[in-house]
């Protein structure tokens, strides 16, 4: 029976915070210091009898010492856990330690258990105190960020409405134009900025749980649980990098030599009070194409490619690209790796590409085929002739492949439809050879007018063809004026005719207009040589350099 005295307490208790038995529901007086459980004064027999095996310190409960509870041997019965095996990753009594783990490395569990708990806390407050602040902080730059790219759109469409009123009411298409550019990349912006913020405060909240939860540990009695904790700092060390916000210059003339002129990014209207004049039959499209005083960068892409000698664009702002291995990988602007496919080659492809319908081919010249991937698998397209090897691809307009081949020091380009031989380029008119001897392979594109563009890296000089095979002219890189020799490489050409060649001698890009005219070059390697070049369909250059396994990703035209 309870005294009046222990009536009054218990009453008190549960008006404060009820200890309930571990074994029944009733309030609680006593407490077990071996077990570290709360015990009524009926339950006593019972606790004791179930573990008979097992010493029991019973004292009154507001006499308790509270400790980790260790857990019952697997081996031993009625022993408990005192110490810890650092070879089986276990806790073992101290009988085992005379048993199987008697040659093992042990150390004390209560010790173990205070380091790890140390481990936690000092984990918690690492977290608490500079990682989540690190990340709130950045969650704020985003929204002022977020903040200011609204202020400066509303900037924009606000001068845009004040020009509207300027011109004729047959431009308005020009503006609507505008308008949804404008609106377009202010919500590629928020939207970017937008994920980042989510992705952000996804790993804000996981963070904060992982503290609960590792306070939980913290107060926890079971040793397993906190011997069993695995620490997650590693997954929030790294705050996701920034994304670059570029609000786009709006410039306008307006009255310049009887013209009305308006552009914004790669848009530009201009609105003259006479008919513009023919295009001339030397460059038709001077007029609609200007060469920037510099290149505007874009991106630089890092990736983890060995030795990145290869690249191709896909029509969705991605690109495929390969090094010295047998994989090739897909990747957007961001870097992010999106698909993986795997040759059949011995070492790695000679060059890769993609058809009109979008579907990458790959060239082996160990195995003497160019390849094609469908359904994730590769399947063999052309069987190149006997005696020659497949190197450099194009991909037509017309759905046909031009290959350069090679057979000992000779050079040819071969040009195919539906996987067919259609035509050799190979000799001129009167039988002599297009291309050098030598042991460089041909580069070869085709332009928008048809001509085929290729690059003789053994003869120091770039030959364009028409249709039929007919030279039509050879650009020698004297007219850029450059010190060392001219050394052309991989091309490409913009679907304004121009023709763009690296030069690995002068580490640039000389740019030639269709009928082979020098207009500029570009000197945006760095101290590096390009060994890769493609061009999306916005005209934007990607370049692949081998030595740093970058892609830089930039505007040439204005």
């Amino acid at each position: 029976m309870f005294s009046k005295e222990d009536t009054m307490a218990t009453m008190k208790s549960w008006a404060q915070d009820v200890i309930t038995c571990v074994l029944c529901d009733k309030p609680c007086r006593k407490f077990c210091n071996d077990c570290q459980v709360n015990l009524c004064v009926d339950c006593l027999g019972k606790h004791v009898g179930e573990l008979q095996f097992q010493s029991h310190d019973i004292v009154h409960l507001k006499n308790r010492n509270i400790h980790a509870v260790f857990p019952d041997c697997k081996t031993h019965l009625g022993q408990r856990c005192e110490v810890y095996c650092k070879e089986c990753h276990e806790s073992i009594c101290i009988k085992c330690t005379i048993g199987r783990h008697k040659t093992h490395d042990v150390s004390e569990l209560e010790e173990l258990v205070e380091i790890r708990k140390r481990e936690i806390e000092k984990e918690v407050e690492e977290l608490e105190s500079k990682i989540i602040p690190k990340f709130q902080e950045a969650n704020a730059m985003i929204s002022n960020k977020m903040d200011y790219v609204a202020t400066e759109y509303a900037i924009l469409e606000q001068k845009l409405e004040e020009l509207r009123k300027i011109w004729h009411q047959e431009v308005n298409k020009i503006f609507n134009t505008l308008g949804s550019l404008i609106s377009s990349k202010k919500n590629m912006s928020i939207n970017d900025l937008t994920n980042q913020q989510t992705n952000i405060a996804k790993l804000t909240s996981d963070m904060i749980e992982t503290v609960q939860h590792n306070k939980q540990i913290m107060q926890t009695k079971n040793a397993s649980k906190v011997t069993d904790y695995e620490s997650k700092s590693k997954e929030f060390i790294n705050i996701p990098k920034n994304v670059a916000v570029e609000i786009p210059f709006l410039k306008t003339n307006i009255v310049t030599e009887n013209k009305l002129s308006i552009e914004i990014g790669d848009f530009k209207a201009i609105l003259t009070e006479t008919l513009l004049p023919h295009k001339s039959d030397e460059d038709p499209n001077l007029q609609t194409t200007e060469l920037p005083d510099e290149e505007k960068m874009i991106t630089i892409i890092p990736t983890e490619n060995d030795s990145l000698i290869r690249i191709a664009c896909t029509e969705l702002n991605e690109a495929w690209v390969c090094g010295e291995k047998q994989t090739i990988t897909r990747i957007d602007l961001e870097g992010d790796v999106k698909e993986t496919v795997t040759t059949k080659c011995l070492y790695w492809p000679d060059d890769i590409a993609v058809t009109k319908r979008g579907e990458l081919i790959y060239s082996d010249s160990d195995g003497g085929t160019v390849n094609i991937f469908r359904s994730g698998r590769a399947e063999t397209l052309i069987t190149a002739p006997r005696g020659w090897k497949p190197h450099r691809l194009c991909c037509t307009k017309s759905g046909g492949i031009l290959i350069s081949m090679s057979s000992g020091r000779h050079n040819r380009i071969i040009r195919y439809e539906e996987n067919q031989i259609s035509q050799i380029i190979e000799k001129n008119e009167d039988g002599k050879a297009l291309f050098l001897e030598g042991i460089c392979k041909l580069y070869v594109t085709e332009n928008e007018n048809g001509d085929v563009c290729v690059s003789d890296t053994n003869a120091s000089i770039v030959v364009v063809l028409d249709m039929t095979g007919r030279v039509r002219f050879r650009y020698d890189g004297s007219a850029a004026k450059i010190k060392g020799p001219f050394n052309p490489n991989c091309l490409v050409t913009h679907s304004s005719g121009q023709i763009i060649v690296t030069d690995n001698s002068n580490l640039c890009l000389h740019i030639l207009d269709r009928n082979g005219k020098f207009l500029s070059c570009l000197d945006c390697f760095g101290q590096q040589r390009c060994y890769g070049l493609s061009i999306d369909t916005d005209g934007r250059l990607w370049l692949a350099f081998n030595r740093t396994n970058e892609i830089k990703v930039f505007h040439y035209l204005k």
